[in-house]
């Protein structure tokens, strides 16, 4: 299944149309993420000295209701994690310029970052972009995490809550198998359980089991999620 993700991602990567104006695209967000991700002069409510790209994440995660980008996860996930797989915006490719836009948009009014516009080098391909966008997010994502559900001493209370927060780790497990990207996250409001799908229809439910969320599958208990923060890539923060 993993093959025919990958099969179906080349197939749209060559419908993309025109393909350089998508990478025009990818590398301006991309250099946004990263100026983002350097910022950490940010206050943010009672919370100050507040990093650029975990804020922009949060408030793209949060926005379940409001914002017609951000309320679909596939394109939250697109933007942040598989921009080198553009089928995950089913079928509709002419969208990503939008998206793009949007998150330019973000980038400046929310951060107050002044988007250059500029390329990185020539050497930087597709591959390479994504790569290095995946290292920003993952690595904010961890911290994200740690701080709004592991160091959190409160039950999560509703689905508007909790749903957020499921949509965080649904886009750090595709940061870490770009290949079987999420593609559906959900919530089991009885159980207060998130329930992630990817490309491959490999389910996973991570709920909070006494003070410890905790990842399943099929085959049962996997291990804590603490665990996939601590073992994940990146392991020391990006330098690009």
């Amino acid at each position: 299944m993993k093959l025919f993700c990958l099969l179906i991602s080349l197939f749209f990567m060559e419908v993309l149309a025109p393909y350089d104006r998508y990478m025009e695209l990818v590398h301006i967000t991309t250099i946004g993420i990263k100026l983002a991700y350097e910022k950490n002069d940010l206050t943010i409510g009672g919370r100050s000295e507040a990093n650029g790209l975990e804020y922009l994440i949060e408030t793209m995660v949060d926005n379940v209701n409001n914002d017609l980008t951000y309320q679909n996860f596939r394109h939250i996930n697109f933007l942040t994690a598989v921009l080198d797989h553009p089928e995950i915006l089913l079928r509709r490719t002419e969208v990503y310029d939008d998206l793009f836009d949007k998150m330019i948009q973000d980038i400046e009014s929310k951060l107050g970052i002044d988007m250059p516009g500029d390329y990185f080098g020539v050497e930087k391909k597709l591959e390479n972009l994504a790569n290095m966008r995946r290292d920003f997010v993952a690595w904010s994502l961890k911290s994200i995490i740690r701080r709004r559900m592991l160091g959190s001493v409160l039950d999560i209370e509703d689905d508007a809550s909790l749903l957020p927060n499921c949509r965080l780790i649904g886009i750090y497990f595709s940061t870490q198998q770009p290949r079987s990207y999420i593609n559906e996250v959900n919530v089991d409001s009885p159980s207060r359980t998130c329930i992630i799908t990817s490309c491959d229809n490999h389910l996973m439910k991570i709920r909070k089991i006494d003070a410890t969320w905790s990842v399943f599958s099929s085959n049962g208990l996997h291990n804590t999620l603490e665990y996939y923060l601590q073992h994940g890539r990146p392991q020391t923060a990006p330098t690009y």
